[in-house]
Protein backbone atom coordinates (compact mmCIF):
# COMPACT_ATOMS: atom_id res chain seq x y z
CA UNK A 1 0.00 0.00 0.00
CA UNK A 2 3.07 2.29 1.10
CA UNK A 3 4.68 1.82 -2.66
CA UNK A 4 1.42 2.57 -3.95
CA UNK A 5 0.34 5.99 -2.45
CA UNK A 6 4.07 6.69 -3.18
CA UNK A 7 3.40 5.45 -6.71
CA UNK A 8 0.39 7.94 -6.93
CA UNK A 9 2.42 10.83 -5.22
CA UNK A 10 5.22 10.58 -8.12
CA UNK A 11 2.29 10.73 -10.89
CA UNK A 12 0.91 13.59 -9.57
CA UNK A 13 4.40 15.51 -8.49
CA UNK A 14 5.26 14.87 -12.26
CA UNK A 15 1.95 16.20 -13.89
CA UNK A 16 2.40 19.72 -11.74
CA UNK A 17 5.63 19.73 -12.70
CA UNK A 18 4.40 19.40 -16.43
CA UNK A 19 1.14 21.90 -16.16
CA UNK A 20 3.50 25.15 -14.87
CA UNK A 21 2.41 26.45 -18.02
CA UNK A 22 -0.80 27.06 -19.92
CA UNK A 23 -1.66 25.60 -23.27
CA UNK A 24 -4.03 28.27 -24.13
CA UNK A 25 -3.01 32.32 -23.12
CA UNK A 26 -5.18 35.68 -24.04
CA UNK A 27 -5.12 39.18 -23.26
CA UNK A 28 -5.66 42.79 -24.42
CA UNK A 29 -2.93 44.99 -26.32
CA UNK A 30 -2.06 47.98 -27.39
CA UNK A 31 0.54 49.73 -29.84
CA UNK A 32 2.48 52.77 -30.00
CA UNK A 33 5.21 53.58 -33.14
CA UNK A 34 5.39 55.35 -36.00
CA UNK A 35 5.18 54.55 -39.38
CA UNK A 36 6.97 55.74 -43.12
CA UNK A 37 5.58 55.67 -46.49
CA UNK A 38 8.01 54.53 -48.88
CA UNK A 39 7.39 54.41 -53.13
CA UNK A 40 9.62 54.65 -56.28
CA UNK A 41 7.37 57.28 -57.28
CA UNK A 42 9.96 60.06 -58.92
CA UNK A 43 7.14 62.45 -58.59
CA UNK A 44 6.16 62.08 -54.90
CA UNK A 45 8.54 63.67 -52.02
CA UNK A 46 8.23 65.64 -49.02
CA UNK A 47 7.08 62.50 -47.09
CA UNK A 48 5.63 63.44 -43.87
CA UNK A 49 5.23 60.03 -41.80
CA UNK A 50 2.83 60.06 -38.56
CA UNK A 51 2.65 58.29 -35.26
CA UNK A 52 1.12 55.25 -35.51
CA UNK A 53 -1.15 52.57 -33.10
CA UNK A 54 -2.80 49.66 -33.34
CA UNK A 55 -4.75 47.67 -30.48
CA UNK A 56 -7.07 44.80 -29.64
CA UNK A 57 -7.34 41.57 -28.56
CA UNK A 58 -5.18 38.18 -29.37
CA UNK A 59 -4.76 34.66 -28.05
CA UNK A 60 -1.97 32.29 -27.65
CA UNK A 61 -1.91 28.53 -28.12
CA UNK A 62 1.20 26.83 -27.08
CA UNK A 63 2.02 22.89 -28.52
CA UNK A 64 5.07 22.95 -25.55
CA UNK A 65 6.24 25.61 -22.64
CA UNK A 66 8.78 26.97 -25.14
CA UNK A 67 6.94 27.52 -28.68
CA UNK A 68 3.22 27.63 -29.86
CA UNK A 69 0.63 29.48 -32.26
CA UNK A 70 -0.76 33.46 -31.89
CA UNK A 71 -3.52 35.30 -33.74
CA UNK A 72 -5.98 37.65 -32.46
CA UNK A 73 -8.21 40.73 -34.17
CA UNK A 74 -6.20 44.28 -33.52
CA UNK A 75 -7.45 47.73 -35.10
CA UNK A 76 -4.63 49.88 -37.10
CA UNK A 77 -4.11 53.22 -38.27
CA UNK A 78 -2.05 54.12 -41.28
CA UNK A 79 -1.35 57.77 -42.21
CA UNK A 80 0.75 59.89 -44.49
CA UNK A 81 1.01 62.75 -46.08
CA UNK A 82 3.07 63.72 -49.02
CA UNK A 83 3.23 66.25 -52.66
CA UNK A 84 3.01 65.11 -55.88
CA UNK A 85 4.56 66.78 -58.85
CA UNK A 86 4.45 65.40 -62.41
CA UNK A 87 2.06 64.58 -65.61
CA UNK A 88 0.51 68.03 -65.07
CA UNK A 89 -0.44 67.43 -61.53
CA UNK A 90 0.55 69.56 -58.21
CA UNK A 91 -0.83 68.83 -55.35
CA UNK A 92 -0.77 67.68 -51.50
CA UNK A 93 -2.27 64.67 -50.29
CA UNK A 94 -2.92 63.04 -46.54
CA UNK A 95 -4.73 59.61 -46.11
CA UNK A 96 -5.57 58.59 -42.49
CA UNK A 97 -7.15 54.81 -42.93
CA UNK A 98 -8.41 52.00 -40.41
CA UNK A 99 -8.41 48.43 -40.75
CA UNK A 100 -8.63 45.32 -39.08
CA UNK A 101 -5.98 43.31 -38.72
CA UNK A 102 -5.85 39.55 -38.06
CA UNK A 103 -2.01 38.01 -37.67
CA UNK A 104 -1.30 34.56 -37.72
CA UNK A 105 2.01 34.00 -35.70
CA UNK A 106 4.73 31.50 -34.76
CA UNK A 107 5.66 32.15 -30.84
CA UNK A 108 8.84 31.10 -29.26
CA UNK A 109 9.73 31.46 -25.78
CA UNK A 110 12.67 30.68 -23.36
CA UNK A 111 11.98 29.16 -19.88
CA UNK A 112 11.24 31.36 -16.95
CA UNK A 113 14.03 32.76 -15.89
CA UNK A 114 14.69 34.05 -11.91
CA UNK A 115 10.99 32.81 -11.45
CA UNK A 116 9.28 36.33 -13.08
CA UNK A 117 9.75 36.69 -16.99
CA UNK A 118 10.46 35.04 -20.06
CA UNK A 119 11.99 36.48 -23.12
CA UNK A 120 9.91 35.75 -26.09
CA UNK A 121 9.35 36.46 -29.47
CA UNK A 122 7.16 35.76 -32.81
CA UNK A 123 7.53 36.00 -36.81
CA UNK A 124 4.45 35.93 -39.01
CA UNK A 125 2.08 37.32 -40.83
CA UNK A 126 -0.85 40.26 -40.82
CA UNK A 127 -3.85 39.89 -42.81
CA UNK A 128 -4.96 43.42 -43.32
CA UNK A 129 -8.57 44.82 -44.52
CA UNK A 130 -9.56 48.52 -44.91
CA UNK A 131 -12.51 49.56 -42.98
CA UNK A 132 -12.71 53.21 -43.22
CA UNK A 133 -10.54 55.61 -45.46
CA UNK A 134 -10.29 59.04 -44.94
CA UNK A 135 -8.47 61.41 -47.24
CA UNK A 136 -7.57 65.11 -48.41
CA UNK A 137 -6.44 67.18 -51.28
CA UNK A 138 -5.32 70.66 -51.54
CA UNK A 139 -6.17 71.31 -54.99
CA UNK A 140 -9.31 69.71 -57.00
CA UNK A 141 -7.16 69.23 -59.94
CA UNK A 142 -5.87 65.48 -58.81
CA UNK A 143 -6.16 62.08 -59.90
CA UNK A 144 -8.16 59.45 -58.47
CA UNK A 145 -6.38 57.74 -55.27
CA UNK A 146 -7.90 54.40 -54.76
CA UNK A 147 -7.53 52.15 -51.69
CA UNK A 148 -6.71 48.51 -51.72
CA UNK A 149 -9.70 46.51 -49.43
CA UNK A 150 -6.98 43.62 -48.91
CA UNK A 151 -3.61 43.08 -47.64
CA UNK A 152 -0.74 41.64 -45.93
CA UNK A 153 2.14 42.23 -44.01
CA UNK A 154 5.71 40.97 -42.69
CA UNK A 155 5.44 40.98 -38.35
CA UNK A 156 8.45 40.67 -36.24
CA UNK A 157 8.49 40.99 -32.55
CA UNK A 158 10.75 40.48 -29.77
CA UNK A 159 10.18 41.22 -26.24
CA UNK A 160 9.38 39.59 -22.66
CA UNK A 161 6.76 38.24 -20.60
CA UNK A 162 6.30 39.46 -16.91
CA UNK A 163 4.63 38.06 -14.45
CA UNK A 164 3.28 39.61 -12.10
CA UNK A 165 0.63 36.51 -10.76
CA UNK A 166 1.27 32.95 -11.26
CA UNK A 167 -0.21 32.65 -14.92
CA UNK A 168 -0.90 36.27 -16.07
CA UNK A 169 1.23 39.78 -16.16
CA UNK A 170 2.89 42.30 -18.83
CA UNK A 171 3.85 41.38 -21.93
CA UNK A 172 6.49 44.28 -23.37
CA UNK A 173 7.31 44.07 -26.41
CA UNK A 174 9.05 45.69 -29.64
CA UNK A 175 7.09 44.62 -33.55
CA UNK A 176 8.20 46.08 -36.70
CA UNK A 177 5.08 45.74 -39.16
CA UNK A 178 6.18 45.72 -43.04
CA UNK A 179 3.40 45.76 -46.29
CA UNK A 180 3.92 43.05 -48.59
CA UNK A 181 1.27 44.96 -50.73
CA UNK A 182 0.66 48.19 -51.68
CA UNK A 183 -1.58 50.59 -50.35
CA UNK A 184 -3.07 51.63 -53.50
CA UNK A 185 -4.11 50.21 -56.83
CA UNK A 186 -1.48 51.46 -59.09
CA UNK A 187 -2.46 53.41 -62.25
CA UNK A 188 -0.51 55.78 -64.58
CA UNK A 189 -0.24 58.24 -61.78
CA UNK A 190 1.31 55.70 -58.55
CA UNK A 191 3.73 52.95 -58.44
CA UNK A 192 3.19 50.70 -55.17
CA UNK A 193 3.15 52.68 -51.88
CA UNK A 194 3.81 50.56 -48.90
CA UNK A 195 4.14 51.39 -45.21
CA UNK A 196 6.36 50.33 -42.68
CA UNK A 197 5.57 50.76 -38.83
CA UNK A 198 7.88 50.09 -35.84
CA UNK A 199 5.52 49.63 -32.38
CA UNK A 200 6.31 49.64 -28.91
CA UNK A 201 3.51 47.26 -27.57
CA UNK A 202 2.26 46.76 -24.14
CA UNK A 203 -0.06 43.79 -23.42
CA UNK A 204 -1.59 41.96 -20.34
CA UNK A 205 -2.51 38.24 -20.48
CA UNK A 206 -4.69 35.79 -18.55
Amino acid sequence: MRKILLAICAILLTINASAQYKEFQFGLMGHLGYGWLSTSNENISDVKNAFAYKYGLFGSFFFGENYGLSSGIYFLNKSAKYNYKGNGYDYTHSFNNVHIQLPIMFKGRTDVLAERFRISGEFGAGLNFLINKSQSFNNLNHPDVNFKTFGTSLIIGLGAEIFLFKTSGLLLQVVFDNDFISLVKTNDYYSPMKMSSLYFEIGFFF
